[in-house]
């Protein structure tokens, strides 16, 4: 029996076959436990750092817009904030950024800004590549900041996009802290709906490594641009 726990161990990151002594766990345990939830309240409350943005988004002056949370701890609060950002705003972008393509990336921090630099830098690069073959127009890249899932809709909706992707960084687990994930929509708007999403989720070195999620990713926009439906709809066509 210790032997099968300890095969089983090898191959998940979960919290199996731990030992206790009377009620309480083993001190190994109990300390590994507490310093991967520090690991994950940090994620939640980390912003993108500025030696990032220096590095990815000013070289190529990617636009860089914020939500209507004014901070991470109003972003942390009230959720719906995170979704939409000023008119102002988006008609700044449509100053500035093409429109009428068939796919605008937003890159938001999400619940874990450490997800989005540990990860983007492997991905992007495969997606546009991929994109490069496919002949897919995809728009200027936008940085959202205290944002939330549906700021892409929003986005790529001002910009009269056909597909919005937000790569966003996903609410850090016990066993995970930096795991980014992909939201693809097709005809995004307001009136998109959770069920209206594509997501390719767990994308970090310990789950779907960056490289291999940027090709999956660009293949499943492929097939939403040929069947013009995503979300359950297309989980439906099989």
């Amino acid at each position: 029996m210790q032997a099968r726990t300890e095969q089983l161990k090898t191959l998940t990151p979960a919290r199996i076959g731990v030992s206790r002594t009377g009620s309480r766990p083993l001190t190994a345990t109990w300390l590994s436990f507490r310093a991967d939830h520090a690991l994950a309240r940090d994620a939640v409350n980390s912003e993108i750092s500025q030696s990032f943005l220096e590095q990815f988004a000013m070289p190529r002056q990617f636009p860089q817009i914020t939500t209507m949370a004014k901070s991470r701890h109003d972003f942390i609060l009230y959720p719906p904030k995170g979704k939409r950002t000023e008119e102002s705003t988006i008609t700044e972008l449509q100053k500035t950024c093409p429109c009428d393509i068939d796919v605008q990336i937003v890159v938001s921090d999400g619940l874990s800004a450490r997800a989005v630099e540990e990860n983007l830098l492997d991905l992007l690069p495969m997606i546009e590549y991929g994109f490069g073959l496919s002949n897919v127009s995809v728009g200027q890249i936008v940085i959202a900041k205290y944002a939330r899932v549906a700021i892409a809709d929003q986005i790529a909706h001002g910009l009269r996009a056909k597909v919005a992707l937000n790569l966003i960084g996903e609410r850090p687990g016990l066993s995970c802290a930096s795991g980014l994930s992909a939201y693809i929509t097709y005809n995004p708007g307001p009136h998109t709906v959770s069920s209206d999403r594509t997501v390719v989720s767990n994308i970090h070195k310990g789950g779907t490594p960056p490289i291999e999620a940027g090709a999956f990713i660009v293949k499943t926009i492929e097939r939403i641009l040929d069947k013009k439906v995503s979300g359950v709809k297309l989980q439906q066509l099989g």
